[in-house]
């Protein structure tokens, strides 16, 4: 059993660690797209054309950028928040006691962010596409509503999460109980 718990651990400091490679890709990549808006506007203007995909003429004003950049901030966050929760929960997996309350903790409030994010998401979609038409002369605006497979997977992670912490948390309890007994 114990052979089986130190290897729980081995995984969960190398998941520990691709998390925080992960994690530092994205928060950089997020660094770039929002410092794009101010030092390379074409850029911005580039992946907000791609991301958006509407059909409708906008024009990136600097009403519309700094909305978008309050929207893109605001989802990465959340999503940045996610991922450090993930990582420390690996850091609790991977201490000599791997089942315990601080790791489903951790899983918890992972899935409360992932749920967050996806919820932004979805949201960041018809707020985006008001701001950006918004200046559009009547008849030309656009209100786009969508959800999509990242926004269910994303919906499904969370979902998953929560379960497992909530199992993972009853477990530790088993765990406490059992240590008590002996």
């Amino acid at each position: 059993m114990s052979s089986d718990f130190e290897r729980m651990r081995r995984l969960s400091r190398r998941m520990r660690a691709a998390v925080a490679i992960g994690g530092a890709a994205l928060a950089s990549a997020g660094a770039f797209m929002l410092g794009s808006a101010i030092v390379a506007p074409e850029t911005f203007r580039e992946f907000v054309r791609n991301a958006v995909g509407t059909g409708a003429a906008y024009d990136l004003t600097a009403s519309s950028t700094a909305v978008l950049m309050v929207l893109f901030a605001v989802q990465f966050a959340i999503l940045l928040y996610a991922v450090w929760c993930v990582w420390r929960m690996f850091g609790e997996l991977a201490q000599d006691e791997p089942l315990s309350r601080a790791a489903a903790s951790w899983m918890q409030r992972g899935s409360v962010g992932f749920l967050a994010a996806a919820i932004v998401s979805f949201l960041a979609t018809p707020i985006g596409t008001v701001a950006l038409t918004l200046g559009n002369p009547p008849g030309e605006r656009e209100l786009a509503i969508g959800v999509g497979s990242t926004h269910l997977l994303a919906l499904l992670i969370a979902a998953i999460m929560f379960m497992t912490s909530r199992i993972l948390a009853l477990a530790a309890e088993i765990r406490d109980d059992q240590k008590a007994i002996v």
